[in-house]
C-alpha cells in the first residue's frame, strides 16, 4: 500500500517512500521557484498529491509554500 505522504515536506516524504521500497520518485512542481516572488527556499516544499505508477515508481506533485 502506498504511504500517505500528502502534506509532508518534500524531503521527509521522499525518505518515507524510499524506506518503503520506492526507488524512482518523480517530482512535479506547481510553479517554478523563479516565477514565485514569495519563494523562500527549498525547505518550504509540500507534497499535495501522490500517484502510484508501478511497484517501484511514484509521482509527487509539490507546491512551494
Amino acid at each position: 500500500m502506498l504511504p500517505d505522504v500528502v502534506g509532508y515536506r518534500l524531503e521527509k516524504g521522499k525518505k518515507i517512500l524510499l524506506d518503503e521500497g520506492y526507488r524512482d520518485i518523480k517530482v512535479l512542481f506547481t510553479r517554478s521557484p523563479k516565477h514565485n516572488p514569495q519563494f523562500t527556499g527549498y525547505h518550504n516544499q509540500r507534497i499535495v498529491m501522490i500517484g502510484d505508477i508501478d511497484d517501484s515508481t511514484v509521482e509527487l506533485l509539490v507546491c512551494h509554500v
